[in-house]
Order: structure tokens, then C-alpha cells, then sequence
């Protein structure tokens, strides 16, 4: 009865295994375009330009130097006040 069960159990956990390994793309076909001529990607997002990259990277290092500030002020008050200041 025992042995039964131990053997079902270790069949069911490699049929999981096994279909959980598949699942991540196992199929030899391409999954794009599926048979049609058009090969173009829906999901394709175009890389940004370096305009952009620099406008973000400045944005964010300026809230971070905000984010620095802020944090400094707050610091410096609760030192006034004789708040504990650990976080």
C-alpha cells in the first residue's frame, strides 16, 4: 500500500515537473506570426533615443537630490525638536 502511494506520488511530481519544464517555450516553432506572411511583433517597443535618456536621467537626478534635501531638513528638525533621528 505504501510502496503504491510513494510511486504515484513520484509519477505525479515528474509528470508536474515535466510540464512545468515545457511550458516555457519547449515548442520548435516560432511563436511569432504563427504561419502568415507578416513577421511584425505587436509588443515591439521602438528603443529610446538619446534625448530622451538624458531628459530622464536628469529628471531623476534631480528628485533624488530633492529626495536628499528633504530628507537632510527633516533630520535637522527632529534634531531641534530632540525627536530620535534613527530610521
Amino acid at each position: 500500500m505504501l510502496s503504491r502511494l510513494t510511486l504515484l506520488l513520484v509519477a505525479f511530481a515528474f509528470m508536474f515537473m515535466a510540464a512545468c519544464a515545457g511550458s516555457k517555450g519547449g515548442s520548435s516553432g516560432s511563436s511569432r506570426g504563427g504561419g502568415g506572411g507578416d513577421d511584425y511583433d505587436d509588443d515591439y517597443d521602438p528603443p529610446p533615443k538619446a534625448n530622451e535618456l538624458k531628459e530622464a536621467h536628469s529628471e531623476a537626478t534631480s528628485l533624488t537630490e530633492e529626495n536628499h534635501k528633504m530628507a537632510r531638513e527633516i533630520f535637522e528638525l527632529k534634531n531641534k525638536l530632540g525627536l530620535p533621528t534613527d530610521e
